[in-house]
């Protein structure tokens, strides 16, 4: 298909990782509607920064494995019923924002709450969203400060795409859309944040993204297996997060150059809202 791209610019977003106890949350996102004003705050999974994140060697570097398993029935699919642009959404959408293989979650974010100093970041950050069928494909994104969204459209109708900061509720950016074939690349997001993406015209149409200030984080495979490599010695908080179903918590602590193992287990039984805990200090993180 052929691509037009349109400049575009998006204003900097606020907020960073944050850890709690060794719990896991029943947290699955509800849609906000938005207006030009934004919408009521909401608790986001991402925290706003304390300290910068500093890019320094990493010597013999670690890396953590792990799953992430869903625990209780298996959600339903929902069914969906346009109630306009039938000729291009159609008469009905299954919604599957969950992939379960067996037990195993998939294309779940992982990442390090509390790291403030590592690696540097890959220096190829672009990614892909996508109205198609009037729905945002892919679901759920992970993606660094700074790098390039390259928000598409393969439909032949008007989509009205609103970013909006879960945590502050205001809207970052909107990308207007009037026919299929277009692109609108968005590279200024400056600081770490949840960010909802929603369409004006069809509001059943959500994606979720996570925008971090490090690189070190992962998104469960079809099997629900991740890895992060090039982390420095020590002990850290890791969360793993699906919108569609909460998040949950852990510790691990990482040798120079030797891998560690991390086995989520998520449910619906578990509180709700992150308590945020802002990170030690370099100084005094356990080694």
């Amino acid at each position: 298909m052929l691509r037009r791209f349109f400049g575009f610019s998006l204003i900097s977003v606020v907020a960073l990782a944050c850890a709690r106890d060794d719990t896991a949350s029943a947290h699955p996102r509800n849609g906000a509607r938005s207006s030009d004003d934004g919408v009521a705050p909401r608790p986001a999974v991402i925290a706003p920064a304390t300290q910068p994140y500093k890019i320094v060697a990493v010597s013999a570097g670690g890396t953590i494995t792990g799953t992430l398993d869903f625990e209780g029935a298996r959600p339903a699919p929902q069914v969906i019923r346009p109630s306009v642009d039938q000729n291009v959404c159609g008469n009905s959408i299954v919604e599957k924002s969950v992939t379960l293989s067996g037990t195993r979650v998939a294309g779940a974010i992982v990442w390090l709450t509390d790291i403030r100093s590592g690696k540097a970041f890959p220096l190829e950050r672009r990614l892909d969203l996508t109205n198609d069928s009037c729905t945002l494909d892919p679901f759920v994104l992970v993606m660094s400060i700074n790098s390039t969204l390259n928000v598409g459209n393969d439909d032949r109708t008007l989509h009205t795409n609103r970013f909006i900061n879960v945590g502050t509720g205001q809207i970052e950016a909107v990308a207007p859309f009037n026919d299929d074939g277009e692109v609108v690349p968005v590279d200024r997001f400056r600081e770490p944040a949840e960010i909802e993406v929603v369409c004006e015209q069809h509001p059943w149409t959500h994606a979720w993204i996570a925008v971090l200030d490090h690189p070190y984080y992962a998104q469960t495979a079809a099997n629900g297996t991740f890895s992060i490599d090039g982390i420095p010695a020590g002990r850290y908080r890791i969360r793993a997060w699906h919108p569609s179903l909460g998040y949950v918590d852990d510790s691990v602590t990482v040798a120079a150059g030797q891998q560690a193992s991390v086995a989520f287990r998520i449910s619906h039984t578990a509180p709700a809202t992150p308590t945020v805990v802002a990170p030690a200090p370099e100084s005094v993180r356990p080694a």
